[in-house]
């Protein structure tokens, strides 16, 4: 299976006092027993000004664009609410921790765009206008659906950590976040209409990945997770649009085990080094890495795909893009012929991270990626890495990983 990226976080600013390493992310609300596609009607964190203002000039900005308005929603809002009371400095959040506060809240679609802040009390107006900058560059990548913005307001200091998310699905049934051992779970959902063929894919507790055959009627997807051993279930939904395959949903459930209530791995994390060469170099061990894991061989380098892929990642750069398929260079298997390459098999993985590690964590968490980069028919790896245009004080790094027979 060959599918499409993964969006990661901004950054934020100055430095400040930082809670004490190791401190457990706690979730400051409780979070639904189920996925389903309305917001919580318990509340929202304490009102802020500074919240709705953020809200509004991204609905602003998406009517100046002529894209739908995106709502605000109380779950996302106290997401951002719990990594706002953790970050500080140059952090950035790490992407696990975000995906634990997405499913904790009842939100299954991937990482969204991230924007953290950080200011002397009384800027309000400085954070808002960096804001701005994020907002734009989300809605170059794609139609926004909600909006949630968590704030921490201490005696001197201000911390922002607004998201800005898709929603190209919608849940037309609950799924229990908890199953009992030997438990089942349908899945049906409606894909947005610039999309066609959902895919459903799931990893196992033993982090095997397998695709599951599911029924399409039009736009609708229906299918069944059932429990075999117990543990975490990874769930994720795909469809073809624009760019090609892209993730529309991806969300754990838990059979026979309870859901985790307190993240208690990393919360935040620091931008990689701005050397492409020196990123593009430590991917590959860590897809080695993984690989050797998983008990398979590791990839060779093929030097004749190195190009080929950071040729890609300008290409998403120069027109504001992140996926599989290109107005320009056509697919993946196009890209290889073109450079007179001819394997049986390509596989490509792209994304927009941070660092190396952030990558190879976010690839191994979506079961496609994970697919791509367990497949034991793979032999062969090329990564490209190239640094986008500097938003809110960071370069993106954008990266394909392309894997060959």
């Amino acid at each position: 299976m060959v599918v499409a990226a993964l969006l990661a976080a901004a950054p934020r600013a100055a430095a400040a006092d930082r809670p004490l390493p190791g401190t457990p992310l706690v979730p400051a609300a409780p979070g639904p027993v189920v996925y389903f596609g309305e917001p919580e009607t318990h509340g929202g964190p304490p009102g802020d000004r500074l919240r709705d203002e953020i809200v509004a000039d991204a609905r602003a900005a998406a009517a100046e664009a002529r894209a739908p308005a995106p709502e605000a929603d109380a779950r996302l809002d106290w997401a951002m609410t719990d990594l706002a009371r953790h970050l500080r400095g140059d952090d950035l959040p790490d992407p696990e921790a975000v995906a634990f506060l997405l499913a904790h809240y009842g939100l299954v679609e991937p990482l969204p765009h991230i924007f953290c802040g950080e200011a002397g009390t009384g800027a309000d107006e400085t954070i808002r206008s960096r804001a701005r900058e994020e907002i734009a560059a989300a809605l170059r990548a794609g139609a926004l659906g909600r909006v949630g913005v968590g704030i921490e307001r201490t005696g001197s200091q201000l911390y922002v950590v607004a998201a800005f998310q898709e929603t190209p699905l919608s849940l037309q049934a609950e799924v229990k976040r908890r199953l009992p051992s030997g438990g089942r779970a349908r899945l049906a959902a409606r894909i947005e209409g610039s999309y066609r063929a959902p895919e459903l894919a799931i990893t196992w507790p033993d982090g095997s990945v397998h695709d599951v055959a599911p029924t399409v009627r039009g736009r609708n997807l229906t299918g069944e997770l059932r429990c075999g051993a117990d543990g975490r279930y990874q769930v994720e939904i795909l469809a073809t649009g624009a760019v090609g395959p892209t993730v529309l949903a991806n969300f754990p459930v838990y059979c026979g085990v309870a859901p985790p209530g307190v993240w208690k791995g990393p919360v935040a994390m620091r931008q990689g080094p701005a050397d492409p060469a020196a990123a593009e170099r430590q991917i590959v061990a860590l897809v080695n890495r993984d690989r050797v894991k998983a008990g398979l061989p590791a990839l060779a380098l093929d030097a004749r795909l190195v190009p080929v892929a950071r040729a890609h990642c300008h290409d998403m750069i120069d027109h504001d893009f992140v996926g599989h398929l290109s107005p320009r260079t056509g697919t993946a298997m196009d890209r290889a012929h073109r450079a007179g390459l001819k394997p049986q098999l390509v596989m490509e993985n792209v994304g927009r991270f941070y660092s190396a590690d952030q990558a190879e964590s976010g690839f191994l968490g979506s079961p496609g990626h994970r697919g791509n980069l367990l497949d034991p028919r793979a032999r062969h790896i090329g990564v490209g890495v190239a640094y986008g245009p500097e938003v809110t004080g960071t370069r993106p790094m954008f990266v394909t990983e392309m894997l060959t027979n």
